[in-house]
């Protein structure tokens, strides 16, 4: 699928971004306690560099389906990290443009699948992050 539209984007997009904002700031905590599973750590980066990459990838598709660039995106993670949080907030309040891409059709509204798929990518990154602390 080449474009997400609103819902899609929140379903699929928004929490592999929130857990790779999430996971890097668990790793500063562990590293700044003096937890004794420091050796970690870079697990919880790869993971939330996985998870990024997974996100930019629907911030991609979420600009396809509105009309705008995807090298504004890519070229916006190079260089302002930062601002592209506030991208990714206004990427959820943008409205589709159904002329926008002429490769495929606008995508379907997303069902419980793709919603409980969603909720397994907030939630399945933290599944190792757990099974890690208890080791």
């Amino acid at each position: 699928m080449l474009r997400y539209d609103r819902s899609r984007y929140i379903a699929l997009g928004l929490p592999a971004l929130l857990n790779a904002l999430a996971l890097p700031l668990y790793a500063h905590q562990i590293t700044t306690s003096g937890s004794s599973d420091e050796y970690a750590v870079p697990f919880y980066l790869i993971i939330a560099l996985a998870c990024g990459l997974f996100g930019v990838s629907a911030m991609i598709k979420r600009c396809r389906d509105i009309g705008s660039s995807a090298w504004g995106i890519l070229l916006g993670f190079l260089f302002a990290p930062p601002l592209m949080l506030f991208v990714a907030l206004v990427l959820i309040f943008a409205p589709s443009n159904p002329a926008a891409d002429q490769l495929e059709a606008p995508a379907l509204r997303p069902t419980f699948d793709i919603w409980f798929t969603g909720f397994l990518l907030l939630v399945s990154p933290w599944m190792p992050v757990l099974l890690v602390r208890a080791l």
